[in-house]
């Protein structure tokens, strides 16, 4: 055991640089799944416990007549909703030195739709008023500030007391008027049920639903049973509103749907890229450890046991990666929580951490690296070790499409034709490097699409804001995979390095004879990525019905490929002194 664990650190020391990335990887993916995942369930939950906790109105019925609802009318309602379900209002827009104000008169302390105090303190004279707060739209008192307001006969000062949010105006654009066509409220005043009319009117009433658990943030139960009720109030002179009519709440729920969509969409794509990043990952590096395999089972160690030193890596790796992964998603969840508040006033973040979209891309993840491990060690491990220990026989050379097309061909240089023979002669590398770049460019170029949409679009603030999440964390998995690759090509080639090297190779020829070859497949692989990335983004648009491919600007489809290769350039730079650092003497002793 001893000797075995010991066999297992030296081999986390040997591929440390290979644990580190799939370690920064699955944190990548995964925290931007948890994190863009769990937007759309937070902004649910929050409109539930606002609409609970403000006791937001289901239904505002609201009378067509000039002398409001008559006593029998009003007693009907009560009745029907019950009396602690009803909130009786009488509100009006009016026009005082060109500025339209609407104006509110009803027990400002009641059960039923509860005003949110931001600023000074509720009335505690008839003389007192509440404003509601300032908005794009809405302008606003200050705290002390007299206003002069006349019913028709009389005029009386009144003094606002404080500064409040209106559940049922939680957007802030400009709210349009419901007396002055084609225009909007200036400011909101809430006077404290005063006797401000000479006859007391009520043209308004609020309804809420006795069973505050069904509306569930506009669920299918909920918009059933309020359909219904309003189909059920015959009242000839009566105009019935409900939650779905209202602007704020109902546009922030919707905005929320496209989130989700968009959620939906990306986690899958992420999923699959870091899924194919990972299975490359494994496999490659299982290959590389033929050689200690054979030494394990020349010792006798069990076939579970030598799997189970590789199930341990890539399980580490990836509960390492997730745990880090789980702060910043929550980090993100609140980031673009936050970002919907510059079109309306949030309720506050649910408390509640991101565990629904963090486990399930995280287990998948994992069950995947898991049964890849563990099939293709099975695999391996079921040849001799005489089989194990001597180096896999290199690939029969043969003539690749450019050679058939002469003009091309015979115009490269030797280099040029080493690399391109190498680039198509090893398939599954081509394959997996090529399909691993095309995914990380299709996502940033989803992400840029995304961006150019959201800024040519009115109210698309939040949409920014995700956009930019996605594009700085598909360029981080977009360099992160790049990376990866190139550091496992360097890996299996370090013997033909070693070659290159004593034949008397400069540094710089050696690592260009590698790079040249990474060159090649990230030029193939963001090349391919922007059709691809075409299909995707008209996927996308569709599916959340929002933005057009007629939108993407022209230099997306041309600076998204650059992106792929300055990533690359990058990745050789850092990657370079490991190629110049070969040790020649170590790296050929294999045996022949």
């Amino acid at each position: 055991m001893k000797a075995y664990l010991k066999s297992t650190g030296r081999m986390f020391k040997r591929q440390l640089t290979r644990f580190l990335t799939i370690v920064a990887i699955i944190f990548v993916s995964v925290g931007l799944m948890a994190g863009i995942g769990e937007v759309q369930n937070k902004i649910d939950f929050a409109i539930k416990d606002y609409y609970q906790s403000q006791n937001v109105p289901d239904l505002i019925i609201k009378s067509k007549k000039m002398t409001g609802f008559s006593p029998e009318e009003i007693s009907y309602l009560q009745y029907k909703f019950g009396t602690d379900n009803i909130q009786t209002s009488f509100s009006y827009d009016t026009k005082i030195d060109d500025e339209i104000i609407r104006i509110y008169n009803y027990e400002l302390n009641s059960n039923i739709n509860k005003l949110e105090l931001l600023e000074g303190n509720f009335p505690t004279s008839d003389l007192e008023v509440l404003v509601e707060r300032k908005t794009d739209g809405i302008k606003s008192y200050e705290v002390g500030d007299k206003i002069n307001l006349s019913n028709g006969f009389i005029e009386k000062q009144y003094t606002v007391s404080g500064i409040v949010r209106n559940p049922l105006i939680i957007h802030k654009v400009k709210e349009p008027s419901t007396s002055f066509e084609n225009e909007h409220i200036d400011k909101i005043i809430y006077l404290n049920n005063t006797s401000f009319m000479p006859i007391k009117i009520t043209n308004d009433v609020y309804v809420s639903l006795a069973d505050r658990e069904i509306f569930n943030s506009y669920s299918k139960t909920y918009k059933t049973q309020i359909e219904e009720l309003k189909s059920s109030i015959e009242l000839s002179d009566v105009v019935v509103l409900s939650l779905y009519e209202n602007f704020g709440l109902y546009s922030m729920h919707e905005f929320a749907g496209k989130v989700g969509k968009i959620a939906i969409i990306f986690v899958i794509f992420f999923l699959l890229v870091t899924a194919l990043v990972v299975f490359s990952t494994m496999t490659r590096l299982l290959d590389e450890e033929r050689s200690q395999i054979a030494c394990l089972k020349t010792l006798g160690y069990s076939d579970v046991s030598i799997v189970g030193r590789y199930q341990i890596f890539i399980s580490l790796a990836s509960i390492i990666g997730g745990l880090m992964a789980l702060a910043v998603g929550n980090g993100i969840t609140k980031l673009l929580y936050s970002a919907f508040d510059i079109q309306y006033a949030m309720p506050p973040f649910p408390k509640s951490v991101p565990f629904f979209y963090f486990l399930l891309s995280f287990l998948i993840i994992l069950t995947s690296a898991l049964v890849v491990t563990t099939l293709s060690g099975l695999k391996l491990i079921k040849n001799k070790p005489a089989v194990l220990l001597t180096p896999k026989a290199p690939h029969a050379g043969k003539k690749v499409l450019m050679e058939r097309i002469p003009f091309v061909w015979n115009s490269l240089s030797f280099k040029y034709k080493s690399s391109f023979r190498n680039v198509f002669l090893f398939k599954s590398r081509f394959f997996m490097t090529v399909v691993s770049i095309i995914g990380s460019t299709v996502l940033v170029l989803s992400g840029l699409g995304l961006l150019d949409n959201a800024l040519k679009t009115e109210n698309s603030d939040s949409l920014i804001m995700i956009a930019a999440v996605l594009i700085v964390f598909a360029g981080l998995l977009c360099a992160l995979v790049i990376y990866n690759i190139t550091n496992i090509n360097i890996s299996e080639r370090n013997r033909e390095i070693a070659t290159l090297m004593v034949l008397g190779y400069s540094d710089k020829e050696v690592s260009g004879y590698i790079f040249r070859e990474i060159y090649i497949m990230s030029f193939i692989g963001a090349i391919l990525g922007v059709p691809l990335g075409l299909g995707f983004l008209e996927f996308v648009f569709n599916f959340i019905s929002f933005g057009s491919i007629s939108n993407v600007n022209w230099w997306t489809w041309i600076i998204t490929p650059v992106i792929t290769i300055i990533f690359t350039t990058i990745s050789s730079m850092l990657l370079y002194k490991k190629i110049v650092k070969t040790n020649m003497n170590e790296s050929l002793k294999t045996l022949d």
